[in-house]
């Protein structure tokens, strides 16, 4: 009896481990005879990038506690590569996915990490600038409901999806052109290194994030990119618009006078 209560126990918990890990994930899910899953490399991408992000992580966090004024800057980026970190062990652990309607695997856990870096990272860049707390929450907002649309549209199929996209991009917008030109003319008017550095990364922003949503077209849109490509590309600009942001930004924490802000 003991026996086989453990065998039941056993059973139970491999179930429960299948389920949150998505091991063994059901491939008749949403009529799927076959799903698009990430292979071995695009797992170690997976690993690579996790890596990554934590040793930044620990850099930023380490400068960032040097002096407040720099903090104020420093503990955002740190959070950004912080909860990126999670994410991608989440994902690189087997974890963090579903099946989506076109039967591709589709990694939940990379929505849950925008929704929360990406308004990190326009704090960042709203206090370099030096713009009032109320334009940063307007955009953060916006950065919110472009994330959450485009969440929809990967797990939608049919003209639907494409609406949703649509909606991603209205709210895209609007960031692009803060980002582009009422943000720089108030790092400009700021004086000193805050027009250069913020230059540099919200040029850097602006350029990575065009990527996302042709990516997004080619991939969880019209499935043209493998899983496996997808990660490969995500990855890339993952590590680009976060811990090269967040290098940026520590590099120029001495000369920017973040004492000002």
């Amino acid at each position: 009896p003991q026996s086989r209560t453990r065998e039941r126990v056993g059973c139970s918990l491999k179930m429960a481990t299948q389920m949150l890990v998505g091991e063994g994930a059901k491939l008749d899910v949403h009529g799927c005879e076959t799903v698009d899953m990430a292979s071995s490399f695009g797992k170690a991408l997976l690993e690579f990038s996790f890596i990554v992000m934590a040793a930044v992580t620990v850099l930023l966090g380490i400068n960032a506690s040097k002096s407040k004024a720099v903090g104020k800057v420093l503990f955002p980026a740190t959070f950004v590569t912080g909860v990126a970190s999670i994410s991608y062990f989440s994902m690189a652990s087997g974890g963090g996915w579903v099946i989506a309607p076109d039967c591709r695997q589709l990694f939940i856990a990379r929505y849950m990490d925008w929704v929360i870096t990406t308004p990190l990272i326009l704090i960042c860049l709203g206090m370099v600038a030096g713009v009032n707390k109320w334009d940063i929450m307007a955009l953060c907002l916006s950065d919110v409901l472009m994330i959450a649309t485009g969440a929809f549209g990967a797990l939608t199929v049919g003209n639907v999806k494409w609406v949703w996209w649509f909606f991603g991009m209205c709210w895209f917008m609007h960031i692009i052109f803060a980002l582009g030109k009422s943000w720089a003319e108030a790092a400009k008017a700021k004086g000193g290194e805050a027009g250069s550095v913020y230059g540099r990364v919200a040029g850097l922003t602006v350029i990575v994030w065009f990527c996302y949503p042709i990516i997004w077209v080619f991939a969880e849109g019209f499935g043209n990119f493998s899983v496996t490509f997808e990660v490969l590309i995500y990855c890339i600009l993952d590590l680009i618009s976060k811990a090269v942001f967040g290098l940026i930004l520590m590099s120029g924490a001495g000369s920017v006078g973040y004492e000002a802000i």
